[in-house]
């Protein structure tokens, strides 16, 4: 893992990376722009939950990082192909914005010393699929290349650990994970105040990642797989996310099962978990299983629950400031797609 990280660190140069990420995706969104009149094309993608997080390629991914983040197996985002010849729930327009709202009641344990469980209660969601660029809530991606079995892509992701750190960080709100919704984050939370006065090593401020991502279909199981580094200039660390979603059941309603795991390193695990003169982490590995359920209601509703656990790596639950060696998330309620 070391020599990973050293690799990574080495080959990315941040500001190059992040310019020359950002002029791709400025350049896909003419194209995208002109292909909008032409109508509403479908297009598969790889079922979540059901990122999810998230897990599902994208929600796999999703989960394991944010102890939801790399998050769920295998992203409801993500592209299969053109295949898909009419509206499904695995199928989203091209160049249309797609928006839902989970209302329910769950919950995601804090593992940050003095911090209180965070309430999971409405949890918006919206995306976007375009030729090559999508969004997934707060992630945003360009895509390189694409077949039928598998589609290389950039994207850039926030940093998932500060969701413990601060109650009002964007991604405890916009959560991914929710069974059969379009967009690959992980779990959900409310906002509330900051807690970073309490809570020794300063302030953690919002990070974004930025790096390839793989995602893959193959005898109904999707995978993904980023490798990320921090383009933000907070902590210059990187991150390898890796998920696998699994259906398990699928009839009335749709039973999945996510499996993967997040490597951070040193850097990351430092700048969040660390205590200045008093403790500095290495390289962290959180792996993570998720079960994901939904069932339609109507056109429009559907039923969705999902559970979600995740191991912290030992770097991390040895840190001063963390009481706990896991973060569980659970959430069950009814979905409207608008």
């Amino acid at each position: 893992m070391i020599a990973v990280d050293a690799l990574l660190q080495g080959q990315m140069n941040t500001r190059t990376f992040s310019v020359l990420l950002m002029a791709a995706i400025g350049l896909a969104l003419v194209p995208d722009a002109l292909a909008a009149g032409d109508g509403a094309q479908a297009m598969q993608v790889l079922a979540s939950d059901g990122k999810g997080q998230s897990t599902e390629a994208a929600a796999s991914v999703n989960d394991a990082q944010g102890t939801a983040p790399a998050a769920e197996a295998t992203g409801d985002g993500k592209r299969e192909g053109d295949s898909c010849n009419a509206p499904s729930r695995d199928c989203v327009a091209v160049g249309q914005w797609n928006f839902s709202i989970s209302l329910g009641a769950g919950v995601r344990t804090d593992p940050v010393v003095h911090e209180a469980a965070i309430p999971l209660v409405v949890i918006p969601q919206f995306s976007y699929y375009g030729k090559r660029v999508f969004i997934e809530n707060l992630d945003l991606g360009f895509t390189l290349t694409e077949s039928d079995a598998s589609t290389v892509s950039l994207i850039a992701t926030p940093g998932y650990d500060r969701v413990f750190f601060d109650r009002s960080d964007p991604q405890n709100i916009f959560v991914g994970g929710i069974p059969g919704s379009t967009t690959g984050a992980l779990d959900s939370g409310s906002p509330g105040a900051s807690h970073n006065a309490s809570v020794p090593g300063g302030p953690r401020h919002w990070t974004y990642l930025a790096g390839p991502e793989w995602t893959f279909q193959t005898h109904g199981i999707t995978g993904q797989l980023d490798l990320l580094h921090e383009i933000t200039a907070q902590n210059h660390g990187n991150e390898v996310r890796a998920a696998l979603g699994i259906p398990l059941i699928e009839s009335t309603g749709s039973l999945s099962a996510n499996v993967g795991l997040t490597w951070k390193s040193s850097a990351i695990v430092s700048y969040y978990y660390g205590v200045p003169g008093v403790y500095e982490g290495s390289w962290a590995l959180n792996p993570f299983v998720k079960l994901g359920y939904s069932r339609p209601l109507s056109s429009n509703w559907r039923l969705t629950a999902f559970a979600h656990y995740e191991h912290l790596g030992k770097a991390i639950a040895d840190s001063p400031i963390v009481n706990a060696r896991y973060v569980l998330t659970a959430f069950a309620g009814a979905t409207y797609a608008f």
